[in-house]
C-alpha cells in the first residue's frame, strides 16, 4: 500500500509539472499530498494551491488563470491588489472605464467597535475591471441555478452599480473576431470563480441546491473582491481556531499579502465566512468556532452585501446602459462612493463628464437586455 501512494504522489508531481511546463507556469512545487481527489501543490512563496482536473484554485473558492499560478506560486499574491491610502494621503488611481481618478480614502485599522470596516479587493485596471458583466448562462444550467443566479445578480444591481448584460445566445464574438470579456454561469459540483475581469471566458461554478447568497458571493469574486478572512491585518481582529480545522485545509484561511484597505475586518461581508463550519471535511467539531472576535463572540453566516462590500464596488464601477455606439449612458440610480444616491443634477453632470460635456444621449443607441 505504501508503494502505491508513493507511485500516486510522484505521479501526481509529474503530471503537475508537466502540466505547468505546457502553460508556462512553472512553480517550483516544494511538496504535493493528495486530499480528496485534489493535489494540494505546496509553493514556493509559502501559497498553497490545489489543482482539481486543469484547474488551479487558491484560498478555497478562487481560480487562477495560468499567468496569476505562476505569480501567487513564486510572490503570494497576484498583480493587481488594491492599496489604500490614508486620510492625508489617499490611494489615487484612475478609473479604466471612465478615466477619472478614484481616491481610496484609508483610516488607520482600529480594533474597537464602530471602527470603520473595509473590503478586501482588487486594482482598478483595464484588464481586471468590468464596464459591464457581460455573461452567458450554460445550456445545462437547472433551474433552481437559474433562480439563484437571477436573485444575486438583482440584488447586485439593486444595491450597487455594477450592471449585467446577457449574453446568452449572442455571439461572443467581436466584428475583428476577438472575443468579448464574459462570465460562463456553469453547472458544477464546487462553488468557485475567478477574481475580477481575466480576459476572454471565464467560469463561474454553482453547485446544486444553493441558495442565493452562494451566488452573491462568487459574482463578488468576480467583481474582484477578495474574503475578508484573508486580509493581512485580519489577526488583528480575530482568531483562528487551527486545532478544530483540518490540517489539509488550513490553506483555506491563509492570508493574502500584499492585499488591500488596511481597516477593521467586516464580520457582515458577504466574502466572510461563518465562524461555525458544519462541513466534517473541515472541522473536527462543527459545535465549535473556526474563527471569533479578538473577545471570543461569534457571528453568523451573511447573506446580503455589507456596507463596506458596496463601497468598493461604488468606488469602481458605474451603472452604464448597454449601447450600440460610444456614448456612455448611465443609469437612472448612480451610487456615490459613499452608497448615496446621486441627485439626477448630479447624475447629468457626470454623464456630461464621461461624454465631452454632452448630458444627452443619442436616440436609438439603446441595446436590448434579456
Amino acid at each position: 500500500m505504501k508503494k502505491n501512494v508513493k507511485l500516486v504522489l510522484l505521479l501526481s508531481v509529474s503530471l503537475f509539472l508537466s502540466s505547468c511546463s505546457r502553460e508556462e507556469t512553472e512553480t517550483n512545487s516544494v511538496t504535493n499530498t493528495s486530499e480528496r481527489g485534489k493535489i494540494l501543490i505546496q509553493t514556493p512563496s509559502g501559497a498553497t494551491l490545489e489543482k482539481v482536473g486543469d484547474d488551479y484554485i487558491w484560498l478555497g473558492d478562487i481560480l487562477l488563470s495560468p499567468s496569476q499560478v505562476k505569480e501567487v506560486s513564486s510572490k503570494g499574491y497576484f498583480s493587481g491588489l488594491l492599496l489604500k491610502g490614508d486620510k492625508k494621503n489617499p490611494a489615487t488611481y484612475v478609473d479604466p472605464n471612465t478615466h477619472l481618478p478614484i481616491a481610496i480614502q484609508g483610516q488607520k485599522a482600529s480594533t474597537k467597535a464602530g471602527d470603520p470596516k473595509a473590503a478586501v479587493g482588487i486594482y482598478p485596471r483595464g484588464n481586471n475591471q468590468w464596464g459591464l458583466v457581460r455573461y452567458v448562462l450554460a445550456p445545462n444550467l437547472t433551474q433552481d441555478r437559474h433562480r439563484i443566479i437571477n436573485e444575486a445578480m438583482a440584488h447586485w444591481q439593486a444595491h450597487t452599480n455594477v450592471r449585467f448584460y446577457n449574453m446568452t445566445g449572442q455571439s461572443t464574438r467581436r466584428p475583428d473576431g476577438s472575443s468579448h470579456d464574459y462570465i460562463e454561469f456553469v453547472n458544477a459540483n464546487v462553488n468557485n470563480s475567478y477574481v475580477g475581469r481575466i480576459g476572454g471566458r471565464q467560469v463561474l461554478n454553482l453547485a446544486q441546491n444553493q441558495d442565493a447568497a452562494t451566488a452573491i458571493h462568487e459574482i463578488g469574486h468576480a467583481v474582484g473582491l477578495f474574503h475578508e478572512q484573508s486580509a493581512p491585518n485580519r489577526d488583528d481582529f480575530m482568531n483562528i481556531n487551527w486545532g478544530n480545522l483540518r490540517r489539509e485545509v488550513w490553506h483555506n484561511f491563509d492570508k493574502v499579502s500584499p492585499a488591500t484597505l488596511f481597516e477593521a475586518v467586516d464580520y457582515s461581508s458577504i466574502m466572510m465566512y461563518s465562524s461555525y463550519i458544519s462541513d466534517p471535511a473541515f472541522v473536527y467539531n462543527p459545535n465549535i468556532p473556526v474563527m471569533t472576535r479578538k473577545d471570543g463572540s461569534t457571528w453568523g453566516s451573511t447573506r446580503v452585501l455589507s456596507m463596506s462590500d458596496r463601497v468598493l464596488a461604488n468606488h469602481l464601477y458605474l451603472p452604464y446602459i448597454p449601447r450600440s455606439d460610444s456614448y456612455r449612458e448611465l443609469d437612472d440610480i448612480v451610487y456615490k462612493p459613499d452608497n448615496t444616491i446621486m441627485s439626477s443634477t448630479e447624475r447629468l453632470a457626470l454623464q456630461a463628464k464621461l461624454n465631452n460635456g454632452n448630458p444627452i444621449p443619442p436616440l436609438g443607441g439603446r441595446v436590448h437586455v434579456n
